[in-house]
């Protein structure tokens, strides 16, 4: 099995783990993202029928995970950080490579003082999330806000 085959997988793995933990959750946009997952996982079944990539859908499956954390801030206050949970532990299970890309690529972005693309600020928007609330973590946090802010100028 190629790399991307491989990627998509993984990817599919954790997506359909992270739906189950979270499937008996209230929360409107858990429903929401549930509801989502169940179809998407429909139209990637067609468009893999259809002849589209693994790869493909793989490159779209990664780029929802990285906007995943930014979604879950609307989960209501008490069910957030249990979510977040969910999602880091389905993340370390099925595709533990992607906290290792993150690291590496924000390690670049920090050394060079700048962030040069759409996948470079998601993934510091990613890292952002992570640590909001971590009061152990504040001068990273503000480093990176510093870093979008000027991505977003």
């Amino acid at each position: 099995m190629g790399t991307a085959n491989k990627k998509y997988e993984k990817l599919f793995a954790m997506y359909e783990d992270l739906i189950t933990a979270i499937a008996d959750i209230h929360d409107p946009v858990i429903s929401s993202l549930c509801t989502s997952w169940k179809s998407s996982k429909s139209a990637y079944e067609q468009a893999l029928k259809a002849g589209v990539r693994k790869s493909q859908i793989a490159s779209g499956l990664e780029q929802g995970l990285r906007e995943l954390p930014m979604l879950l801030r609307e989960v209501e206050n008490g069910k957030r950080a249990q979510v977040s949970k969910i999602l880091h532990s389905s993340v370390a299970r099925n595709f533990p490579e992607f906290f290792r890309q993150d690291a590496s690529l924000l390690a670049a972005i920090i050394e060079r003082s700048k962030i040069r693309n759409a996948r470079e600020y998601y993934a510091v928007r990613h890292r952002i999330d992570e640590l909001e609330g971590d009061t152990g973590a504040l001068d990273e946090c503000n480093l990176l806000y510093k870093l979008v802010d000027q991505f977003d100028s």
